[in-house]
């Protein structure tokens, strides 16, 4: 019996082990990309928006928005949930600024 378990705990030990290095991995790569990039600061995200995908961090606040609702909804049918490389929303770069100057003043 006690062999059975001693094994059994060096199985738990290198699972937790493998699960450890699988985690610290995916940690560094996500801190190497925020480096990379500016990272929002408290309250704010970031999107992409227009052909060339430019950058804008915008308040956490804007979610609330009905208009900004409908870009998310748009995003989601046009891109689907597993979006790679930020959040992209599908619209014409004025088209975005005038709308985010309606809902920041809100």
């Amino acid at each position: 019996m006690e062999i059975k378990e001693a094994s059994k705990t060096q199985r738990e030990r290198r699972g937790a082990s493998s699960l450890k290095q699988m985690l610290m991995k995916r940690c560094s790569s996500f801190v190497k990309k925020s480096n990379e990039e500016d990272v929002p600061k408290k309250g704010y995200f970031a999107v992409y928006v227009g052909h060339f995908r430019d950058r804008h961090v915008i308040p956490i606040t804007s979610l609330n928005h009905p208009t900004f609702k409908m870009m998310l909804q748009k995003s989601e049918e046009e891109f689907g949930f597993r979006q790679e490389s930020g959040l992209t929303i599908p619209c014409d770069q004025n088209t975005f600024l005038t709308l985010l100057d309606s809902i920041t003043s809100y």
